[in-house]
C-alpha cells in the first residue's frame, strides 16, 4: 500500500527548482496530506552540492547537525576546527549525492548528505580514524563506522551497495515547514534514479525518526545506543541520559521484498544479535 501511495506523488526532477509551501503552523507526524496541500508558498531550490558549496555545506552541518548529534552532546565534543573532519565531509560531498535547500535570496536552509556505501566502507573509515590526532574526531568517526554496519544491511539484503542518508539538517528558522521531508523525498528519488535497491536512514535524535515515518520508510530495527560498543566500552553509557534508541529505517525495492510480518520477525532477530 505504501508503494502505491508513493507512486501517486509527483516529485520534481533533481535538476529543476523544487517548491515547498511555507506555513506558520506545525503539522502532525503523519500529516502527509497536509504537507502536500499547504496554502502559503515560499520558494526553495534543491540543488546537488558542487565544489563551490563545500564551505557553506560544512558550516550548516557543523552548526545544525554535529552540535545536535547525540554522541557530541553526550561527550561535550568540539568538532568545529578539525581539518580531518572537513576532509571526511568533503569526501562525502564528492560522491555527488548531497543535496542543499536554498531560499530565494540564496541562503542555505537545509542539507541532506547521501552516500552510496559498500561493505568495506566501515573498515575504511576506521582506518582513517586511527590516524587522526584529535580524540574527539577519532571517536566520532569510530562511532559512525560502528553505526554504519549495525546491522549489516549489505549482507541482509545481498547488495553490493546501499544508499545511505548520512546526515540531515535544517536551519532553525526553516524548521516545521516540511523542508526535511522534501530533502528526504528528493534523496529517495535520487537513489531510485541511480538504481539502488536499498535505502537506509539511521535515526538517533528525538525528532528524525518522525521524518523517516512521514517519508514512508520502514523501521527495520531499534536498539539502545549503549549497545554500540567501541574497543573497550560503549560509546554512550547505559546510565547516560543520552542513551536513547537508534532506529534503522529502510526502503527496499527488491523483487522478493519480505512482507511486513517477515520484516518484524527479522527486526526481533536483529535486536537479539546486536551486542
Amino acid at each position: 500500500m505504501f508503494s502505491l501511495i508513493l507512486s501517486k506523488l509527483t516529485i520534481p526532477n533533481i535538476t529543476k527548482t523544487s517548491r515547498i509551501r511555507h506555513v506558520k503552523k506545525c503539522h502532525s507526524i503523519f500529516g502527509i496530506k497536509d504537507l502536500l496541500n499547504q496554502e502559503k508558498f515560499e520558494n526553495f531550490t534543491i540543488v546537488p552540492v558542487a565544489s563551490e558549496h563545500h564551505e557553506p555545506a560544512m558550516d550548516i552541518i557543523k552548526r545544525h547537525y554535529l552540535k545536535e548529534h547525540v554522541l557530541v552532546r553526550a561527550r561535550n565534543m568540539d568538532l568545529s576546527n578539525d581539518r580531518a573532519l572537513d576532509e571526511y565531509l568533503t569526501n562525502l560531498f564528492k560522491q555527488g549525492n548531497t543535496l542543499l535547500a536554498k531560499t530565494e535570496d540564496d541562503k542555505i536552509a537545509g542539507i541532506c548528505v547521501g552516500f552510496a556505501s559498500s561493505p568495506v566502507d566501515p573498515q575504511n573509515l576506521r582506518n582513517y580514524a586511527f590516524y587522526r590526532q584529535d580524540p574527539n574526531t577519532k571517536d566520532f568517526l569510530y562511532f559512525t563506522a560502528k553505526l554504519q554496519e549495525t546491522p549489516n544491511l549489505w549482507e541482509i539484503f545481498k547488495q553490493q551497495k546501499i544508499y545511505e542518508i548520512r546526515m540531515l539538517a535544517v536551519a532553525p528558522e526553516y524548521r516545521r515547514q516540511g523542508l526535511a521531508v522534501l530533502l528526504i523525498e528528493k534523496s529517495k528519488e535520487q537513489a531510485h534514479d541511480q538504481s539502488y535497491k536499498v535505502l537506509r536512514m539511521d535515526c538517533i535524535n528525538p525528532y528524525d525518526y518522525k521524518i523517516a515515518e512521514r517519508c514512508m520508510l520502514q523501521c527495520l530495527v531499534k536498539f539502545p545506543l549503549h549497545k554500540l560498543r567501541g574497543a573497550n566500552a560503549p560509546y554512550i553509557k547505559r546510565s547516560s541520559k543520552h542513551n536513547k534508541c537508534v532506529r534503522v529505517y529502510v526502503q527496499v525495492r527488491l523483487a522478493d521484498t519480505p512482507d511486513r510480518t517477515t520484516m518484524k520477525q527479522r527486526a526481533i532477530e536483529l535486536e537479539n544479535l546486536i551486542e
